[in-house]
């Protein structure tokens, strides 16, 4: 029972709309309380004025107290109330209802202004009779304004009480009112559902909608979008929810590729010194010579399956933060220095001008170790791809950049790596930093890379909290640029 969110969030609307029904009930019952005291008062002072004439003329005839509050019983009963003859002490002298006779009221008819504006000055409140029910009163002398003389001094001290219940003036009010009251209070509650039901349809139908797109992810269907555009946090849901999804759909898309590769980049090694090692079982290579290159290509293809491995091995640790960067001092001059000079013997052999342009530099706190390994990948890639008289050139510099932190210039060392050979397709630039992605897929296996260098790099570099990007023009060549800060202040 109440499983579903729907229903829960209907279930919540219709008690918040019976406890404001029930509210503003309580609330209308307690002002026409109010209002009916006035009423009740406002009645009885029209009722007291001819009550208090009457009296007066039975006076005049000569009637008692007693015989009074006999002839005033069945005015009493047709208007709903209870007349008191009193003293102006509060001695009750007669009551229409005989119980009260003789007793102490609690009205004090002293109070009664003499000189107030109105023809018959009054006074009024509450009292509570011998049966215990709390009742209103209004009081007034017998003898009207006017009419007082020494002869009916005497009769001026008689005054009367006019007593009505408001409880039985306000249920008669609310009976009165009840059926209309209900009738409009079902109509509101019903009009209240149905716009629960449509607030609570609009709330939980994208979210089923999310539920069941989440379902399917976990089926593994991945290619689930959702085109909800609302502008609440339900619609920000959805954004999330189709980030998520085109995130698990590449992080998917990569794990199928990494396998597909490593499985690619495994079985042409695999191959060949499957095929080599049986061709000195079985005696294809019979001369010195055979044998030797066959024991060669074993070892060269070994190595290769021995270098994927490394590689893989290293970007795994550095992705899942296996491997920790030293934080110390680093000379970058020392480091550019000391990779060129790597490959000076290669460059004049394969007769391509390598260059180093730098003077000084601030240090760096960083890994020196794996710092080497991203220029020595950088200097690698550009003589494999820099054809005879080209130029390979290193330059570094300090800069001010915002690259790095967007919101200020931060001091920092830019280092460029500069080949003049043919440049990277505009289709294949934005790959290049995706494992195993080669842009010369012709080069045969042997001569051709692994593709987990530049990937291997990004990750360290960014490791270093700097950046590296690539830039290059088919024909002309190709620019790597390194962003590293110094850590020094710029203030």
């Amino acid at each position: 029972m109440l499983t579903s969110l729907r229903s829960r969030l209907i279930a919540s609307y219709i008690f918040i709309i019976i406890v404001c029904l029930v509210l503003v009930s309580l609330a209308s019952i307690l002002l026409l309380s109010r209002f009916q005291a006035r009423l009740v008062i406002s009645g009885l002072v029209d009722a007291a004025v001819p009550t208090a004439l009457r009296v007066y003329t039975f006076l005049e005839r000569g009637l008692s107290p007693a015989e009074i509050a006999d002839r005033l019983k069945e005015q009493a009963e047709r208007q709903e109330v209870r007349i008191l003859l009193l003293t102006p002490r509060g001695q009750v002298l007669a009551d229409t209802q005989d119980n009260w006779t003789g007793k102490q009221a609690k009205i004090d008819l002293t109070e009664i202004p003499k000189d107030a504006k109105t023809p018959y000055p009054y006074i009024h409140g509450r009292i509570t009779p011998p049966d215990g029910n709390t009742q209103l009163y209004v009081a007034l002398s017998v003898t009207p304004p006017g009419l007082a003389t020494e002869e009916g001094e005497s009769q001026r001290r008689l005054f009367v009480a006019l007593l009505a219940s408001p409880r039985r003036r306000l249920r008669t009010v609310l009976e009165d009112i009840a059926k209309r009251f209900l009738l409009t209070g079902l109509v509101t509650l019903a009009i209240s559902i149905i716009l629960a039901l449509l607030i609570a349809r609009s709330i939980a139908k994208p979210l089923q909608r999310i539920t069941a797109a989440t379902e399917e992810i976990a089926r593994g269907n991945y290619d689930q979008t959702l085109d909800i555009t609302s502008p609440d946090e339900v619609g920000r849901l959805a954004t999330s929810f189709n980030t998520m999804a085109r995130e698990v759909r590449a992080s998917r898309q990569a794990q199928r590729d990494f396998v597909a590769n490593v499985s690619h980049e495994l079985k042409t090694p695999l191959t060949s010194i499957q095929g080599f090692s049986q061709a000195i079982l079985d005696g294809t290579a019979e001369d010195e010579i055979n044998r030797h290159r066959a024991v060669q290509i074993i070892s060269s293809e070994a190595n290769r399956m021995s270098r994927l491995v490394d590689e893989l091995l290293d970007l795994a640790r550095i992705e899942s933060g296996q491997i920790k960067m030293m934080r110390e001092p680093v000379d970058l001059v020392q480091v550019l220095e000391t990779c060129t000079e790597k490959f000076t013997l290669r460059a004049r052999e394969n007769n391509v001008t390598l260059t180093l342009d730098v003077l000084t530099l601030p240090p760096i706190t960083g890994d020196k170790d794996r710092l080497s390994q991203v220029f020595t990948n950088l200097l690698e890639n550009a003589l494999k791809h820099t054809p005879p008289t080209g130029k390979v050139t290193v330059k570094a510099r300090e800069i001010n950049t915002g690259m790095i932190k967007k919101t200020t210039l931060v001091p920092a060392v830019e280092i460029t790596v500069t080949d003049t050979g043919a440049g990277i397709p505009p289709e294949d630039l934005g790959h290049i930093f995706e494992r195993f992605y080669q842009v010369d897929k012709s080069r045969s296996g042997r001569d051709r890379g692994i593709g987990l260098g530049l990937t291997i790099a990004k990750q360290i570099i960014e490791a270093h909290k700097g950046t590296i990007s690539v830039e290059s023009i088919r024909e002309l060549g190709t620019r790597f640029t390194v962003v590293l800060p110094t850590g020094r202040s710029n203030c």
